[in-house]
Parts: structure tokens; C-alpha cells; sequence
């Protein structure tokens, strides 16, 4: 079974909110799923998204594919760098304190910036 990591719509007609979803690949689009890992709203600005990091990344090493639109919110989000660090830590390039310490630099990089 192929596993997606895709946008489910929900909300008023012009005006979409999207679940982020784990879906099987075959169902569709505002079908059946899997678990829900959070919301996009792209109507706010700038567009507000609210995620579960932690489950995002587990998904992600368990080989769900995302599509095109969740894996520029996940990269902004820093979902794909924490895998990075994650895969680095399975292969023995540095131990867990460090990839959670690059995370934490990167994460407070990107919000002094905003």
C-alpha cells in the first residue's frame, strides 16, 4: 500500500482550510484517511499552518510520500531538516543531542528572521 502525505479540503466554497493528511494513494482527495497531522490555512497572512512535527517526521521515515504542496510546508516548517538530522543520527554522523541542538539553532534562526 502506498502511503501519502497530501491536503484534505474543508471549509466554505472560496474559501478552502486544509488538513494535512496520511491517506492511502488510491483514495480521494476529502476521502478516508489515515491520521491527521494539521492544518494549512493560506488565507491568513501569512499563511498559517499548525503541524505535528514529531508525528510528521515519523510518517516520513516510515516512507509516506508527501506531494508537491506539503513538502514546501514541511520544508518551511524545518519537518524535512529534522528528518535529515534524524537519518544523519541512524548512520552514525553525530549522536541525537547534537541533530536536536542544529534543529533548535535553525529554528530560532528562522524566527528571528520573521
Amino acid at each position: 500500500m502506498s502511503v501519502k502525505i497530501r491536503l484534505k479540503r474543508i471549509g466554505k466554497k472560496h474559501r478552502p482550510i486544509y488538513h494535512i493528511v496520511v491517506a492511502d494513494a488510491r483514495a480521494p482527495r476529502d476521502g478516508k484517511f489515515i491520521e491527521k497531522l494539521g492544518t494549512y490555512n493560506p488565507h491568513t497572512d501569512p499563511p498559517s499552518t499548525v503541524l505535528k512535527i514529531q508525528k510528521s517526521v515519523s510518517w516520513l521515515m516510515k516512507g509516506a510520500q508527501p506531494t508537491d504542496t506539503v513538502k514546501s510546508i514541511f520544508s518551511k516548517k524545518g519537518v524535512l531538516l529534522k528528518k535529515h538530522l534524524l537519518e544523519g543520527v541512524k548512520k552514525g554522523a553525530f549522536n541525537d543531542e547534537e541533530a536536536n541542538q542544529k534543529f533548535h539553532v535553525w529554528l530560532k534562526k528562522k524566527q528571528d528572521n520573521l
